[in-house]
């Protein structure tokens, strides 16, 4: 079972995580992305996702914030539909996105492990944050030495 994959958010990230998805995958044709922004208002945003998952009975839906108005708008949208098949995954990065969006191009989502499929791939997307404080940065090149320790 293929699932619809939409990408909601503020200003232009759907498009941007739809770009980054295209150009790692090589794909990306069938992900349909809702900005909401200055040319879009609530009441439109609200119209163009309760017509797609009407039309999507499976749908995988990345918001890029828990809590912001696009999560809000889909969440209300799906809990007043009471579809079964329908995820919203939020403020998640950018390895967990190509992760499920590469296992649903591959048919291997269906119904009966896609919960556990997106509660594995958060798992495993959360240790692979990382960051390199600026003191680090310096005084490894201070000292000529490179290391990989809190490198992406």
């Amino acid at each position: 079972m293929k699932y619809s994959v939409g990408i909601i958010g503020h200003g232009n990230y759907p498009e941007g995580i739809k770009s980054a998805l295209t150009l790692l995958s090589g794909a990306g044709d069938d992900i349909t992305c809702f900005n909401l922004n200055e040319q879009t208002t609530h009441e439109q945003f609200k119209k163009d996702v309760t017509n797609f998952l009407n039309t999507n009975e499976s749908a995988i839906i990345f918001a890029d914030l828990t809590g912001g108005a696009p999560f809000q708008t889909i969440a209300q949208v799906i809990l007043e539909s009471a579809k079964e098949n329908q995820y919203i995954i939020s403020g998640i990065s950018m390895n967990a996105i190509f992760d499920l969006y590469l296992k649903n191009s591959m048919d291997q989502l269906n119904k009966d492990n896609i919960e556990d499929q997106i509660n594995h791939v958060i798992e495993v997307s959360i240790p692979m944050m990382q960051y390199l404080p600026s003191s680090k940065m310096v005084a490894d090149a201070d000292t000529n030495e490179s290391s990989d320790e809190g490198c992406i």
